[in-house]
């Protein structure tokens, strides 16, 4: 998986400052798949499929 660099918008970091402050683990996880996997697959980086691995020992 090649690296990625991520730009967020003043709104999206807005939304992460706010579920920072919240420590709202549910929104954070929403925020994880609407915004971050987006933007990672928008740059052509499927790494992240939910069918796969992630070769990560739980």
């Amino acid at each position: 998986m090649k690296p990625v660099t991520i730009t967020l918008s003043a709104q999206e970091v807005l939304r992460l400052e706010a579920i920072l402050m919240d420590k709202d683990k549910e929104e954070a996880l929403e925020f994880l798949k609407t915004v971050i996997r987006a933007k990672v697959r928008a740059q052509g980086n499927r790494g992240l499929d939910s069918q796969k691995g992630t070769g990560v020992p739980l």
